[in-house]
């Protein structure tokens, strides 16, 4: 049985592009790019090439310090623990948030740190009129996402921005992009923020590698100690998933894949089942979370629809399952329907036959439900 794989939010399959240049590193470019020797060297200098392709599709004009990270969950903890450092600070995080950020602050707030919520509107939007009143002079950082995980909602990161400079220009402005990076056309620069985080595998790269932008003259209190490979992180780089995440960054092609995707997810919304709906603002084709009928469990129609073959998600997979969907529940979203959801996420590989199948085989689970 050949799987449909509907998750991408979760994590995508790498592409050849970086496949290759992953093989190549591994055989060919080994050696320690802190070494002195001639071979450390030229591998120091294919990093800084990767860099740069990075870099340059997160900010165009190629300013500010690209940071290497495991992924996108140690960028944020680094820039959370990096800028709030004494009770002093203030922290504020758009309701909704990724696991990475959210999980960070309640531990700050258990230990005596002042931390607020900015609520979300019925469709996904941050409230911009609860922001102004939530910035306040000591807010030392303000954290959000800018695509939603569980609902694919796309913040308008300009605006947001904007709020918050025009309120407290102190406060550093920090940006979840992960399920923006490529699939659409931002500068991180122009749009005001002060950092960003990005990660390989939700773009057809290798597992295990993210980044972290800083705008140029930020500086972060280091959360890990050790050699001076990068200056705020330490630890020896990873030559062949640096290498790779670069090569799956110049393979992206945004116009391309946004037009394809858009059809899967136009024929996806044309038909879907009686009964069932969309939470959010839905302009974004890669993620659609499906309100399913009422009284129909999402975990049920997810057993069923994985044992044919079809793989779907509940939000994100790096929530715990039995954990309430905060997403939904701060769109004002009651408890007991935010259990019946299902996010469909797709992908470069996906087809409109693996929609069609997906489309039947629900409308049979609902019915037998």
């Amino acid at each position: 049985m050949d799987t449909i794989y509907f998750d991408n939010a979760a994590t995508t399959k790498i592409c050849a592009t970086a496949q290759k240049e992953i093989e190549r590193a591994e055989r060919e470019l080994y050696f320690n790019s802190a070494a002195p020797y001639g071979s450390s060297l030229e591998v120091k200098r294919e990093i800084e090439r990767a860099k740069e392709v990075i870099k340059k599709r997160l900010c165009g004009s190629g300013d500010g310090e690209l940071v290497f990270t495991s992924g996108a969950t140690e960028g944020n903890n680094m820039v959370v623990f990096g800028k709030i450092t004494n009770a002093r600070h203030r922290l504020l995080v758009s309701s909704g948030e990724h696991s990475s950020v959210y999980s960070p602050s309640v531990y700050l707030k258990q230990n005596s740190f002042e931390v607020d919520y900015v609520p979300l509107l019925s469709d996904g939007r941050i409230d911009t009129d609860a922001l102004k009143r939530r910035i306040l002079p000591n807010t030392a950082l303000f954290a959000f996402g800018m695509v939603n995980s569980d609902t694919g909602t796309l913040q308008n990161a300009e605006e947001v921005v904007r709020i918050v400079r025009a309120t407290n220009p102190r406060t550093h402005i920090h940006c979840d992009a992960v399920q923006a990076f490529c699939k659409f056309n931002f500068d991180v620069a122009s749009s005001g923020l002060d950092s960003c985080v990005v990660s390989a595998h939700k773009i057809y790269g290798p597992k295990g590698i993210g980044a972290l932008w800083l705008r140029k003259g930020v500086t972060l209190k280091p959360i890990m100690l050790g050699g001076a490979q990068q200056e705020h992180r330490p630890g020896t780089e990873n030559n062949s998933a640096i290498l790779g995440f670069a090569a799956a960054v110049a393979n992206f092609d945004t116009k391309k894949y946004y037009n394809h995707i858009s059809k899967l997810h136009a024929r996806l919304i044309q038909g879907l089942p009686a009964g069932c709906g969309i939470n959010g603002e839905n302009l974004n084709p890669y993620i659609t979370n499906i309100q399913l009928p009422k009284g129909v469990l999402g975990q049920t129609v997810l057993n069923a629809l994985s044992a044919k073959g079809i793989c779907v998600g509940l939000g994100s997979a790096c929530a715990k399952a039995s954990s309430k969907n905060r997403t939904l529940l701060a769109m004002g979203i009651p408890e007991a329907r935010t259990k019946q959801v299902l996010r469909v996420s797709f992908g470069i590989y996906n087809t409109i036959e693996e929609v069609e199948v997906f489309l039947d085989e629900l409308e049979k689970i609902l019915a037998s439900l």
